[in-house]
């Protein structure tokens, strides 16, 4: 039997599945609208670093929306998450709530650091200013998809390598 660990009222998971559906259906205008930028009629230029990062935060919103909604709708169907009844359960929702509502933060988070590191290989390589191409705007929301997707792991894996890597350096002492 699994421990059920989702502590939240009926208010706050609607709450959460509203929250999440708004996300992705931005998310997915955003995108759609990065995807199609040369054939809309702006009134100004974007340049591949703007279309980069909007599309990078479109994509990884689009990836974490998709994990966390099936995320909290598979545990309401399977019974994982009941509504708080005590006092301890009622931070415990406030965690949850936490939980939930950051994840897309953190997504984003993720999106601008792919885009600052495919600039930073780019830049590293490059002799001259380098003008970059449209797949530069492909490959971070291709990327960032997978880093909103993953976010949940994304936040683990540092997590664990920041520690060995914090004490590896104070270990040479």
């Amino acid at each position: 039997m699994k421990k059920v660990w989702f502590k939240l009222s009926k208010k706050n998971i609607n709450f959460l599945i509203g929250y999440y559906v708004t996300l992705l259906i931005i998310s997915l205008s955003l995108t759609i609208i990065i995807l199609l930028n040369k054939s809309i009629d702006l009134s100004f230029e974007p340049t591949i670093s703007f279309l980069s990062i909007a599309g990078g935060i479109g994509t990884s919103l689009i990836g974490c929306t998709m994990f966390y909604l099936r995320k909290l709708y598979k545990s309401c169907i399977n019974s994982e998450m009941k509504a708080p009844t005590s006092d301890e359960d009622l931070v415990r929702e406030i965690g949850v709530r936490a939980y939930f509502f950051l994840r897309p933060i953190f997504a984003i988070v993720f999106s601008i650091l792919i885009y600052i590191v495919l600039q930073a290989n780019i830049y590293i390589v490059a002799v001259k200013e380098t003008t970059l191409a449209d797949g530069f705007i492909y490959m971070t929301m291709l990327l960032s998809f997978f880093a909103g997707f993953a976010s949940g792991d994304l936040i683990s894996y540092f997590e664990s390598k920041s520690a060995e890597i914090v004490t590896k350096i104070f270990n040479k002492n």
